[in-house]
């Protein structure tokens, strides 16, 4: 009677922490699936930009090179931001219901790894983005219509990197204040310290393969030199 108590007691515990983890495992999911939806309107707007969109004649050869080439990097980082996002949202969710035990925690581990990556993508298009409209502006029109074309995209270029910056500033949460669902209750310390290695071995991996973007877009990802995996409380 006491045995069986216990066990109940133990899996009763065990399931409301799941719970909280699941609350994790649905904000990442929630996001690759908001993303992604963002991410295939644009790349449709790039599709369009490339094959639909008449060529002046006249224009700038160089012109039109960065064009194609701006417009096709927005097509791709966009259509990487829906595969990645698409596949977090699917199979992350499948390894913690079907997987064994502890693949809840593996699962939210790789979509915030995942999701991180994602996000970079979609910024990066939408930069382009704008750059493409302002290459546009040039290969089609003359100057006396490319100039204030040029000026108002640079304004809310500026602008769009203004809001980001205070958004991300105002709701920016240090590594070593991050809370997360993991309680690790029924690991040994040796799996902990194993789960902990490979958490940081995946983040060194991604600074090695970021390295040569700015630090401020490091920061932001979580990937800079003084940021570390989630500490699990």
């Amino acid at each position: 009677m006491l045995y069986a108590d216990k066990n109940a007691l133990r899996t009763s515990l065990k399931v409301n922490m799941l719970r909280i983890r699941e609350r994790e495992l649905s904000y990442y999911t929630n996001n690759c699936l908001s993303i992604s939806t963002s991410a295939a309107l644009l790349a449709g707007f790039a599709w369009y930009g490339l094959t639909e969109v008449p060529f002046n004649e006249k224009a700038n050869v160089y012109t039109q090179t960065l064009y194609l080439v701006v417009t096709t990097l927005i097509m791709g980082l966009e259509l990487l931001t829906v595969v990645n996002a698409t596949l977090c949202a699917i199979l992350g969710p499948g390894l913690a219901l079907r997987g064994p035990d502890g693949s809840m925690h593996d699962a939210v581990t790789g979509m915030m790894i995942h999701y991180r990556f994602t996000l970079a993508c979609f910024t990066g298009g939408i930069i382009f983005f704008m750059i493409s409209a302002l290459l546009y502006a040039w290969m089609q029109f003359n100057a006396e219509l490319a100039v204030p074309m040029t000026l108002v995209i640079i304004y809310f270029l500026v602008k769009i990197y203004g809001y980001f910056w205070r958004i991300y500033n105002r709701f920016k949460l240090p590594a070593e204040n991050v809370i997360s669902g993991a309680f690790n209750v029924d690991a040994s310390p040796a799996e902990n310290q194993a789960r902990q290695a490979q958490q940081a071995a995946e983040m060194e991996e991604l600074r090695k393969k970021y390295a040569q973007l700015p630090e401020s877009v490091k920061s932001s990802l979580g990937i800079s030199s003084g940021a570390g995996p989630s500490n699990a409380h």
